[in-house]
């Protein structure tokens, strides 16, 4: 079965949307992202009390609490949903559609739910061994039982195979050493080092793969079968960057999900794919609605908008590997003479969250209160003058300590129309301080590789949840960032070790605070805003979507039966 395709009058429908992208409004989502590529969007913030009613979620008409099929579009560029495939943790949410957790929904908030398993329990003193036990019951899409094999295989072919999006949580932090099945349904892990995170990160995060289709895999990356999983969808057919279709997995061990079918649509420009949801194309769009629209799309009977927490973040990165950024002191320079109030103001309208509340996510579960990476354009004179970088010649901008010119570059997704704007205003704003800077676009894959080419000075991109809101991937991102950095930050150094010897979640979230207040002082990244999630859909098609922190409303939790949702969605104010 084919998904209705978009029509070629939206290229026409199109222009008005774009002519509003052209005057500074546009996506609050990009196509490039965290480690491998895109994102964007979400700190659950209510809307400003003058926006329009329907835009603060206040409608209550309740339109079909069920549905037979339903259309959503995405801009996933994938060909396949496996945990090595989907490649980008924007759209984790299309993954677990067929693949569970030992617990749900996330390692973003403070309370979850037994999932997979029944109980997660540590059993030595010192933090590094933890014993598992499935739930009984549950099959695989195939109707085999899953096991203990299947969970402790998927700890070590993670450990073992090459890198993913999860990997990390058993190659490197955690580090599991020892992966033992005690019986059928009982496993038991032991770290190098302490994990008192295991059951609220490692556990809440780690998609479980089948053994009997992975074992013989040699090159995971070049795996094109539909992978089978335990969740509440089966994928029956996708066709690589166009369209994945799902079916309800009927035997689900939660409850038949309430949307007999699924099928999502690849479209990846933004402007297109809200085209497709205004003219009835698509059900939904599991992408963020741009400020600019809100007050229009408020006002559309068909449409119902919903404010929901992404637990996203834009940010200007600063590239350690490159002169004069391995100086600490220029990186603190830099990201104090950046004000990110007007980018929230003018570029967002208001709708998040100021970058001066530092990193990570001020929503989060594993940030310090009160944590601020603040604007103060006086100290970034005095720091510069410190370092020697004055005007040396007269001509109102500042030189190197050698008296050589400086313009560095800012490089930005060229389909991020918010970024390029908040670009340029921090070329105005480098600017004040005599520093030239200039803002240079490329296309989204150009963009991307920038991950390890690291040929950039600063760049304007966003990041996701799982960069910001998961206090182990605080310390990933940290032994990335020294793998690149020219120069060795031996305070930082010390802090992280002591982090890997913590025993206890309390201890480790102290020296958590540690680390994220020395980040916040010397940043390599300086936080622009959090955007807040803004979702549109047809409520006439199916009027039964949930909020979940980290996923916003696009997720399996919207699509299981109401009682069988639990904490999954209640870990959000209403």
């Amino acid at each position: 079965m084919m998904f209705r395709r978009i029509s070629a009058m939206l290229v026409v429908a199109l222009l008005g949307i774009s002519i509003i992208a052209a005057c500074g409004g546009a996506p609050s989502e990009s196509d490039v992202g965290e480690t491998t590529a895109p994102e964007a969007a979400a700190s659950g913030q209510e809307a400003p009390t003058d926006a329009p009613a329907a835009a603060r979620d206040t409608d209550d008409t309740q339109g079909p609490q069920t549905a037979s099929k339903l259309t959503i579009g995405i801009w996933n560029t994938a060909g396949n949903i496996t945990t090595y495939t989907i490649g980008n943790s924007w759209n984790d949410w299309v993954l677990w559609l067929s693949f569970d957790k030992l617990v749900e929904p996330s390692p973003y908030v403070s309370e979850a739910e037994y999932w997979l398993a029944e109980s997660i329990e540590q059993i030595s003193d010192d933090g590094r061994t933890w014993e598992i036990k499935l739930r009984d019951g549950v099959t695989w899409h195939d109707g085999t039982p899953l096991t203990a094999e299947d969970v402790a295989f998927t700890f070590v072919y993670y450990r073992e195979g090459p890198a993913n999006r999860w990997t990390h949580h058993c190659s490197a932090v955690p580090r599991m050493e020892e992966v033992e099945v005690i019986d059928p349904l009982t496993v038991r892990v032991t770290s190098a080092k302490p994990m008192p995170n295991f059951d609220k990160v490692t556990a809440a995060d780690l998609p479980i793969i089948q053994k009997a289709q992975w074992e013989d895999v040699e090159e995971p990356r070049q795996f094109t079968d539909i992978a089978i999983g335990t969740g509440p969808y089966r994928m029956v057919e996708y066709k690589a960057d166009e369209f994945y279709r799902f079916e309800a997995n009927e035997n689900y061990f939660k409850g038949k999900p309430l949307v007999d079918e699924l099928t999502l649509v690849m479209i990846k420009d933004p402007q297109t794919m809200f085209t497709a949801l205004k003219s009835g194309e698509i059900d939904g769009a599991a992408r963020s609605l741009p400020p600019e629209l809100l007050a229009e799309w408020a006002n559309d009977p068909d449409i119902k908008i919903m404010h929901a927490p992404t637990l996203w973040g834009v940010w200007l990165d600063v590239n350690l590997g490159r002169e004069p950024f391995n100086l600490r002191e220029m990186r603190q320079a830099v990201s104090v003479a950046v004000n990110p109030d007007p980018m929230l103001e003018n570029i967002m309208l208001n709708e998040g969250q100021s970058g001066l509340q530092g990193w990570p996510h001020p929503d989060s579960q594993w940030t310090k209160p009160d944590l601020e990476q603040p604007y103060d354009q006086a100290k970034a004179i005095e720091l510069l003058d410190e370092l020697g970088y004055v005007d040396s010649d007269g001509d109102g901008l500042r030189d190197t300590p050698a008296g050589e010119p400086i313009d560095w570059n800012i490089k930005v997704a060229s389909n991020q129309p918010l970024y390029i704007r908040a670009a340029e205003m921090i070329v105005k704003q480098l600017a004040e301080i005599g520093l030239q800077s200039h803002v240079e676009t490329l296309d989204p894959a150009a963009f991307s590789s920038l991950w390890t080419s690291g040929d950039y000075d600063l760049r304007v991109m966003e990041i996701t949840p799982h960069g910001i809101a998961d206090q182990d991937m605080l310390i990933i991102l940290y032994k990335g960032d020294n793998n690149r950095a020219l120069e060795p930050d031996p305070e930082k150094d010390a802090i992280v070790a002591r982090w890997f010897e913590a025993a206890t979640v309390e201890a480790r979230l102290e020296v958590s605070y540690e680390l994220q207040e020395l980040n916040n002082l010397y940043p390599n990244r300086r936080m622009l805003w959090y955007p807040d999630g803004i979702f549109a859909y047809r409520w006439q098609a199916y009027d039964n979507y949930q909020p979940s922190s980290g996923y916003g409303i696009y997720h399996k939790y919207s699509f299981l039966p109401n009682e069988s949702r639990g904490l999954t969605v209640s870990n959000v104010e209403e």
